[in-house]
């Protein structure tokens, strides 16, 4: 058999097998609504397992392939400290505090994504800590989550960009090894993007629209992991409220989450 038809019998039965966990999670749920699963992409994992020459991985937008980067071996508390010292980018000289993190660091049900700090983030060193943060724990809420309790709350940056302004490529690459590595020490049980910068860097899409990416299941290194829109972009557009809604929904339906306090 041709490596190329190795690859549509291994992506079928990859299909096939979630397809059997999905159900099982129904049956043990006691979901018997039918509303189905997102149909999830295989052909990179079978791409992997079974290689092409010919097809080139997806090229992440910023994301830097330097594998012998120290901080991708370092601890939580290492990387945390490194941050703090951090002068890879030109946001070093304009920062007030490095916003690393914060929220439950022992495999939380979720990790939240953002595009980078803002001005009140940048003041306490805590990221979501402003209007766009007050409005996220609202979401998490309301499909059973708390960064108190069972999430991780991270940006793709760790310094404010200066006026608020989206993370330039080279801003994001400087950091990536940080975020990284938070990833696979937290090891998440799913990811949730927040904003366009997050989602496309996350899923190796640049030329990717927010709409093109909301709602849809992707993997980062094995972890599920859907994307939505930015607190902030909904406070300028409250039409876009139904929208995130609709993919927490979904997130909380896959993870198994009650919705509404259900």
């Amino acid at each position: 058999m041709e490596n190329k038809e190795k690859r549509r019998a291994l992506e079928s039965a990859l299909e096939r097998t979630d397809e059997l966990f999905d159900a099982f999670s129904d049956v043990l749920r006691r979901d018997f609504s039918g509303k189905g699963h997102p149909k999830r992409d295989f052909s990179a994992t079978a791409q992997k397992l079974v290689p092409d020459p010919k097809i080139e991985e997806p090229a992440f937008e910023n994301a830097p392939q330097d594998r012998e980067d120290e901080r991708l071996h370092m601890s939580l508390e290492a990387l945390i400290s490194d941050s703090k010292k951090c002068s890879r980018c030109g946001l070093c000289s304009t920062r007030t505090n490095v916003v690393f993190g914060t929220g439950c660091t022992d495999r939380p049900t979720v990790m939240v994504i953002g595009e980078g700090p803002g001005e009140t983030e940048d003041l306490q060193g805590l990221p979501f800590v402003g209007r766009a943060g007050l409005f996220l724990d609202k979401w998490l809420s309301a499909i059973s989550l708390s960064r108190d309790r069972n999430v991780y709350i991270t940006n793709t940056v760790k310094c404010r960009p200066p006026q608020n302004r989206d993370p330039l490529p080279d801003e994001k690459k400087a950091c990536f090894a940080y975020l990284k590595q938070q990833i696979s020490i937290i090891h998440p049980q799913a990811i949730l993007c927040l904003g366009r910068p997050a989602s496309t860097l996350m899923t190796g899409q640049p030329d990717s629209s927010m709409g093109a990416l909301r709602g849809r299941f992707f993997f980062f290194d094995g972890i599920p992991m859907i994307c939505t829109y930015h607190p902030a972009a909904v406070l300028r557009d409250m039409e876009l409220k139904r929208p995130v809604w609709d993919d927490l929904k979904k997130l909380a339906r896959y993870l198994g989450l009650p919705v509404g306090g259900k």
